[in-house]
C-alpha cells in the first residue's frame, strides 16, 4: 500500500533538515567562494568581493581589487608571493544603528540577483560598513532561479527564488553578510514579508551565527567556532512557517528560534554574532514502493515546484 507523508515531523526535521541547514551554513559565506560578486586582481594577490569572505591571500604591488561586501587588497604582479591571512567570520562586527537589514530598494537592474548587495548597519537604511545580499542553492536535482522582482507594496523590489520539479528535498537560499557580521542583540528578533508556494506550503528560516557555523573545509581556522558535524553544528531555526501566495509579514523573536547546536551543546540565540540568514522550502515525501507498506520506510521525495519571495528584512525594535 502506498502511503503519503507530510514531512513536518521527525523525518524532515532530522536528517533532511540537518542536511539542508548544513548546506545553508556553507552557502551563507565563510569561505572565499561565498556569493556577492567581487573579483581577483593580480596574480597571487588578494581575493576580494563575495560577502562574508574570511580567507584572503595578500600580495604586494599590482592592481588593487575590490568587490561588493568584500575586502580591498593589493594585488601581486608576480607569481605567488602572498601570505595567508585567516580571520573568523566575526573578526569584525557591526553594531546596528537602524533596524533595516535589506529592503532591495537600491537595486537598479544593472547586476543579476546573485551579484547584488547593499550596505547595512548605518544610521539610515542602505548605509554602513558591511554588506548583505541574497544567494540561492538547490538540492542537486535542479538549480533554482534567483531574481529580483516586484516587492511587497509599496516596495519596488524583492528577492524571488523558484525551482521547477525539484526531486531530492527542495530548495534553499538566504542572505550573506560581509566583511563584518552583525550584532543585533539590542533588537528583539527579525521580521520580513514573504509569499510563495510549494507542496507543503511551509518553509523554514534559520539564523546563521558564528557559534554554529560549520568549519570551512578549505580553511578550517576561518570558517567558524564550531567543530563537528551537521548534527552537532547547526543554526537556530524557526520551522514550519506557513507559506501562501499572498504577501504576509513574519516576525520571529530570538526566543522563537529552536536552539542551534555548537559542537553538540545547545546554543540559544540572542541576536549577536549573526553571519547571515537562510531559508528552505521543502518537498513532501511518500513511502517508497519498495517498502512494501512498512511505515518505517524508506521514504522518497515527491517532485514538485517551489517558489518563495522575501522582502523588507528588518530587525524588531
Amino acid at each position: 500500500m502506498k502511503t503519503s507523508l507530510v514531512v513536518q515531523g521527525s523525518l524532515f526535521h532530522g536528517s533532511v533538515l540537518a542536511l539542508l541547514l548544513a548546506t545553508a551554513v556553507a552557502g551563507a559565506g565563510c569561505s572565499s567562494t561565498s556569493p556577492g560578486g567581487g573579483s581577483d586582481k593580480g596574480t597571487g594577490g588578494k581575493r576580494t568581493g563575495g560577502g562574508g569572505n574570511t580567507s584572503v591571500t595578500v600580495g604586494t604591488g599590482g592592481t588593487p581589487g575590490a568587490g561588493i561586501g568584500g575586502f580591498t587588497g593589493t594585488g601581486n604582479t608576480g607569481v605567488g608571493g602572498g601570505t595567508v591571512v585567516v580571520q573568523k567570520a566575526c573578526a569584525t562586527k557591526v553594531t546596528l544603528m537602524n533596524p533595516v537589514l535589506l529592503n532591495f530598494e537600491t537595486y537598479d537592474g544593472s547586476v543579476t540577483a546573485d551579484k547584488y548587495g547593499t550596505a547595512f548597519g548605518g544610521a539610515t537604511p542602505n548605509t554602513g560598513t558591511s554588506y548583505t545580499g541574497p544567494y540561492s542553492f538547490g538540492d542537486g536535482t535542479v538549480t533554482p532561479m534567483l531574481e529580483i522582482l516586484a516587492g511587497h507594496p509599496p516596495s519596488q523590489w524583492a528577492v524571488s527564488q523558484r525551482a521547477t520539479q525539484a526531486r531530492a528535498w527542495g530548495m534553499g537560499g538566504g542572505l550573506w553578510m560581509g566583511p563584518a557580521c552583525a550584532n543585533a542583540s539590542a533588537y528583539k528578533g527579525i521580521s520580513f514579508w514573504v509569499r510563495g508556494s510549494g507542496p507543503l506550503n511551509l518553509f523554514n528560516f534559520s539564523m546563521n551565527t558564528e557559534n554554529t557555523s560549520l568549519p570551512d573545509a578549505a580553511n578550517p581556522a576561518g570558517g567558524g567556532t564550531c567543530a563537528g558535524t551537521a548534527d552537532t553544528c547547526k543554526p537556530p531555526t524557526k520551522a514550519d512557517i506557513p507559506l501562501t501566495m499572498d504577501w504576509t509579514q513574519v516576525s520571529i523573536l530570538w526566543s522563537d528560534f529552536a536552539p542551534g547546536m555548537a559542537g553538540g551543546t545547545a546554543y540559544v540565540p540572542n541576536g549577536d554574532l549573526i553571519t547571515g540568514f537562510s531559508w528552505s522550502v521543502p518537498l513532501s515525501f511518500t513511502l517508497d514502493p519498495s517498502a512494501m507498506g512498512d511505515a518505517a520506510g524508506p521514504y522518497v521525495a515527491v517532485a514538485g515546484d517551489l517558489v518563495i519571495n522575501i522582502d523588507d528584512v528588518a530587525f524588531i525594535p
